[in-house]
């Protein structure tokens, strides 16, 4: 297993051991290990944001969410201007269907990070799950717009297009993708011929 760049940048914050540590207990993907030592690290420093975070994070690969939540939301409280802690939140709230709370939240780093291709694209994607693909498609664009390097981006905007029917518009956006992740573009072709 890889190590995610939201975990990176998180270990560039810690001390260089325990740097160390979080990034090889994401390598193994042992997420009750991440989670008890953010548990440890939090009733030494229960004000530190990036501990909050890492038991959120963990707790969302368990898929507990609602814990999750509560996680981000305390790193939140803790460094609000910490984009990955918001976009965190949002993915928890949008696995727990609980779609509304994720738009807003999506919305909210907008508000401070009018650039963020991230919060973008997963506005979009709530927005898509929701079957709306008409909104989703100026987030989409929006994402690839900051980032033309985003696969997601270009994944969803092809994904979008179709569903509304633009099917020019669709292989315009299929053709980028390409570029970026051919083994996706393939995937979404095939599944794109089967419907």
């Amino acid at each position: 297993m890889s190590v995610s760049p939201v975990i990176e940048a998180l270990a560039l914050h810690l001390d260089q051991a325990t740097g160390r540590e979080v990034v090889a207990l994401e390598s193994k993907g042992d997420w009750p290990g991440m989670q008890q030592l953010a548990q440890v690290q939090l009733e030494r420093e229960p004000a530190r944001a990036d501990w909050w975070f890492l038991r959120g994070y963990a707790l969302a690969r368990q898929n507990q969410h609602a814990a999750a939540i509560e996680s981000y939301q305390h790193a939140i409280r803790f460094s609000p201007e910490e984009e990955g802690s918001w976009l965190a939140l949002a993915q928890s709230q949008s696995e727990l269907g609980q779609f509304e709370a994720a738009i807003q939240t999506y919305r909210q780093v907008l508000r401070y990070r009018p650039e963020s291709a991230q919060a973008y694209v997963g506005l979009a994607d709530v927005l898509l799950e929701q079957g709306r693909p008409e909104l989703a498609i100026p987030n989409y664009r929006e994402s690839v717009r900051y980032d033309p390097e985003l696969a997601q981006g270009w994944y969803g905007l092809s994904v979008a297009y179709q569903a509304t029917g633009q099917r020019e518009r669709r292989d315009e956006a299929l053709q980028q993708l390409r570029k970026l992740d051919a083994a996706a573009a393939d995937r979404l072709e095939r599944g794109l011929l089967v419907n």
